[in-house]
């Protein structure tokens, strides 16, 4: 499986932190997988980036859920990443049911009233951690820049671009957040300073197009933010990756109660099909298998 590079990186003497990445594999075999359409693949696409993004946060075992859930036609968004760098998730209607298709890609019309819920699932922390805002933007970018600066106190902005060719056919993607660190005692604020690197992350180029023209993060990096002094501290490598398994829908097979068991014996229907919603992998049970499943879970004599 190809893996996207993604480079962490400080500005301004450790003033700023965030990371720079190249999605382009990721929302490709995202996009093959779940088989989705130009505006599916910008919606989820960008929401995959955001959250390879946040693996820069992550250490051990952590683990973060992005989550949208809304009452438009999007109806809703959720993706986990796993501080490896596994990226996986699904929309909640794919295709999205649209009147006509827009003449942009805008998701903002998509969304309507809803929130955003981002769980932080921490291997020291004895429970999750989850935030919640509501949906403010109708934009996957400005909404988790909204509900970090907010809900968490971290003024944050994010550039997330997925980019098409006239054809439809993905050519680039990627994404930058830039997110001010705590002031050390005694640090004065410098306002001007902040709006400079807002400025420049909002009015850079489109990172997908940067990509699609050969464009290394380096280049993108010193290009844009070589004012703010950027520092590499680090990379990482994303990619989409889902950790389901035949192994794992068998268990959830025997873990149905004897009622639904004793439908799925008499009725099938036959192949039992399952289906992992973060990748859009199925597993097929002929009737043999999920009698021989069932005996071993002492299910049936």
């Amino acid at each position: 499986m190809k893996k996207d590079n993604m480079s962490i990186f400080m500005l301004n003497n450790g003033r700023y932190r965030g990371a720079l990445l190249d999605a382009t594999d990721m929302v490709r075999s995202m996009r093959e997988k779940h088989e989705t359409g130009v505006i599916e693949t910008f919606a989820l696409g960008e929401t995959y980036i955001a959250a390879g993004l946040l693996t820069s946060m992550l250490k051990g075992k952590d683990r973060i859920g992005i989550v949208f859930e809304c009452g438009g036609p999007l109806k809703g968004i959720s993706v986990e990443v796993t501080a490896g760098g596994d990226v996986r998730g699904y929309l909640q209607n794919n295709p999205i049911p649209l009147e006509k298709i827009p003449e942009r890609l805008d998701l903002s019309n998509l969304f309507g009233p809803g929130f955003l819920s981002i769980t932080k699932y921490l291997e020291d922390s004895k429970q999750p951690f989850t935030g919640q805002v509501m949906i403010t933007y109708g934009s996957i970018a400005k909404d988790l820049a909204y509900y970090y600066t907010t809900s968490e106190n971290t003024p944050t902005a994010f550039n997330l671009s997925v980019k098409f060719d006239t054809e439809g056919l993905l050519i680039g993607a990627g994404g930058m957040y830039i997110q001010k660190m705590p002031s050390k005692e005694g640090e004065t604020q410098d306002e001007g300073e902040a709006e400079g690197i807002q400025d420049a992350l909002g009015g850079m180029p489109s990172i997908g197009i940067s990509l699609a023209e050969g464009k290394t993060l380096q280049n993108i990096l010193s290009e844009n933010f070589g004012k703010f002094k950027p520092n590499v501290i680090g990379s990482r490598f994303i990619s989409f990756n889902c950790s389901c398994s035949r192994e794992l829908f068998e268990s959830y097979l025997c873990a149905l109660n004897s009622d639904g068991k004793k439908d799925i014996l008499e009725n099938g229907p036959y192949p039992v099909v399952t289906l992992c919603h973060n990748c859009n992998t199925s597993y097929k049970f002929s009737k043999k298998e999920i009698e021989e499943l069932f005996k071993k879970n002492g299910t049936v004599d």
